[in-house]
C-alpha cells in the first residue's frame, strides 16, 4: 500500500521497532498513548481500568508488531483496532462491572482571561463537558464510536474505517447519521441549548476539547 501520506518519522520508527529497537517502540508509545488511552477511557469510564487496558493494548501491539504491514493508513489505526478489540473483550469478561465515574471530567486548557484559578469558569467548563459526554452516551454504540473516533480522537475516514472494520463509504454514511442523531440529542439538552443555536460544527469542536479523560 502507498505510504506517502504517512509521517516518514513514523515509518522509520515502525521499521526500527520491528527490527527489535525497543527505544523506537517507546517512541511509538509516546506518540500514540494519549489517543489510545482517551478512546479506552471513553469506553470504560474508569481511569484505573483504562490505564490497565491501555498497557495491555501496547503489550499486545509489541508482541504483534512483527506481523504489522502498512494498509495505507497510519499505524495509529492499527493500535486503535487493538484497543477496540481489547475493550470489547473487557466488556465480555466475567470480571467486568459497570461503574459510573462522572467526577473524572477533564478541565479544558485555558489561557489569558480563562485562568484555571477561576472557580466559576472551571465549573462552567466541567458542567459543559458532562453535558457533552451525556449527550454522546445517549447515542447508539456505532453512532457514539464514529463521533468519538472522528472528532474526539481525530482519526480520518480511512483510519476510522480500519478501526470499525467498515468501508470508508460506510463510515461517511454512519458519520452523517450519527451527527444528525447528536444534533437531535443536543436540542433536548437544556445546558447545551445555546450551543445548539451555533450549529453542530461548534459542538463537535467542543467534543474534541472538552470530552476527554
Amino acid at each position: 500500500m502507498e505510504t506517502e501520506t504517512i509521517d516518514p518519522q513514523v515509518i522509520d520508527l515502525v521499521a526500527r521497532a520491528q527490527a527489535g529497537d525497543s527505544a523506537a517502540f517507546s517512541s511509538l508509545y509516546d506518540l500514540y498513548v494519549d489517543r489510545v488511552f482517551g478512546y479506552v477511557y471513553r469506553r470504560v469510564q474508569d481511569r484505573p481500568t483504562a490505564e490497565d487496558l491501555t498497557s495491555d493494548v501496547f503489550f499486545r501491539a509489541y508482541r504483534r508488531l512483527g506481523k504489522f504491514t502498512w494498509q495505507g493508513v497510519d499505524i495509529g489505526a492499527w493500535l486503535m483496532t487493538i484497543a477496540r478489540n481489547r475493550v470489547n473483550d473487557h466488556f465480555k469478561s466475567a470480571r467486568f462491572r459497570l461503574e459510573s465515574t462522572t467526577d473524572e471530567v477533564a478541565e479544558p486548557d485555558v489561557t489569558g482571561d480563562d485562568r484555571p484559578d477561576s472557580p466559576e469558569r472551571v465549573a462552567i467548563a466541567r458542567d459543559m463537558a458532562r453535558s457533552l459526554a451525556h449527550a454522546l452516551d445517549q447515542l447508539s454504540d456505532d453512532h457514539r464510536e464514529v463521533i468519538e473516533l472522528r472528532f474526539v480522537h481525530g482519526l480520518n475516514v480511512a483510519e476510522t474505517a480500519e478501526v470499525m472494520q467498515r468501508t470508508p463509504g460506510a463510515v461517511k454514511a454512519l458519520q452523517y447519521r450519527a451527527s444528525r442523531a447528536l444534533a437531535d440529542v443536543i436540542r433536548d439538552e437544556p445546558s447545551l441549548s445555546d450551543l445548539a443555536a451555533l450549529g453542530l460544527g461548534t459542538v463537535l469542536l467542543l467534543t474534541r476539547t472538552l470530552v476527554r479523560p
